[in-house]
């Protein structure tokens, strides 16, 4: 009983602080060098309709906005504010009674056109939101994650501030690639065999799969970088394509080898004497389990990427074979590349781990 109080009181204390939280970031106009104004009213007219690529109307839309500045030398002053949008809003934004938004122009001198939405409390809410639900269901494994994550995300950007500095851009992904799964790996396991026969796996199937994809690439030639779309210039696509594959699969495989690695140190613990033609057995069987799973994921993940970009393209007359065989061959490559990655991160770690989880055992039935 006491222990389920003591639980509760943890509960409401974390709560306490998110609410705290929440309240400190709506009240936090302060902070900003931006002009932020608060809308108050909101008067919308439409102003016509233009006839699209492909025979239907757009409606064009005007607003007039009455709103409060809430930061700088102007605080507590009216403001009239404009802003155009169309039906779509693909490029423009419709805006409501109620929203707080960053106007342009200075504090001192407040602009009449809004810059965008105030967004920072929405995003306290779903952080906030996933930290409590982390340390509530899985106590201190959600810590741990959320220390993980932290750390991986200090990592990437350490990755982008050498990028911008200069440095070769496949020696920061192979340093990167490293970090990631130590990192993730020891934070969510601690030090132990199962997360060394996890780390030994993810990095051998992360070389194999890429050997692969630079034997394919000098044995068939190399993709043709040409449509992949913003890079302008850039001499060196081939590579900002191969790290691109190598931190995309690296989740997916760090997945399967941890389910093997930890699973193979179960039945280990549970079953000293196993052998290791059936504990890769077992581990086959497990690997056979998460592997049409995780590959469907992968494919669940490309596709809804695509959605946007592929309803846009086709409303501007572009057909949809022309997309498929210009503008996703990257994607298709980068999903059949990593779902061979799967594959072979089942039987890769299922020896790697059987080996590593029965040494004690081995040493042990030697003397």
């Amino acid at each position: 009983m006491k222990e389920f109080v003591c639980k509760r009181k943890k509960v409401f204390f974390l709560i306490g602080i998110y609410l705290l939280f929440l309240l400190f970031v709506s009240q936090d106009a302060w902070l900003y060098d931006t002009t932020i104004a608060k809308i108050t009213k909101v008067q919308t007219e439409k102003t016509g309709e233009k006839e699209g690529a492909r025979g239907e109307t757009e409606a064009y839309y005007r607003q007039t906005m009455q709103g409060i500045l809430l930061n700088g030398k102007w605080k507590g002053s009216k403001v009239t504010l404009k802003n155009e949008y169309t039906y779509s809003g693909v490029t423009t934004q419709k805006y409501h009674k109620g929203d707080t938004v960053l106007l342009n122009g200075s504090k001192d001198r407040p602009g009449k056109t809004i810059r965008s939405v105030k967004r920072d409390i929405y995003l306290v809410v779903l952080v906030g939101g996933l930290i409590i639900l982390l340390i509530y269901i899985t106590r201190k494994q959600g810590g741990y994650t959320i220390v993980s994550v932290i750390l991986n995300t200090l990592i990437f950007a350490y990755g982008f501030q050498l990028l911008g500095d200069g440095k070769n851009i496949l020696r920061i992904c192979n340093v990167i690639a490293l970090l990631f799964s130590l990192t993730t790996l020891i934070c969510l396991n601690g030090i132990h065999r199962k997360t060394w026969a996890a780390v030994l796996s993810t990095l051998c199937v992360l070389f194999l799969i890429m050997m692969l994809f630079d034997f394919s690439i000098h044995r068939y030639g190399d993709l043709d970088y040409s449509n992949l779309e913003y890079l302008g210039s850039m001499s060196n696509s081939a590579d900002i394509f191969w790290t691109d594959i190598m931190l995309t699969g690296l989740g997916a495989i760090m997945d399967v080898t941890v389910t093997i690695s930890a699973a193979t140190g179960e039945i280990v613990r549970k079953n000293p004497s196993v052998s290791i033609r059936k504990l890769i057995h077992s581990g086959r069987e497990i690997g056979y389990d998460i592997m049409g799973t995780m590959i469907n994921v992968l494919l669940f993940v490309l596709v809804s990427g695509m959605i946007p970009m592929f309803i846009l393209k086709m409303n501007n007359e572009i057909r949809f074979i022309t997309l498929v065989r210009y503008h996703i061959p990257y994607d298709i490559c980068r999903f059949l590349i990593e779902s061979i990655g799967i594959v072979l991160a089942i039987p890769v770690s299922v020896l790697i781990a059987s080996i590593i989880m029965k040494i004690p055992s081995l040493k042990r039935s030697g003397k």
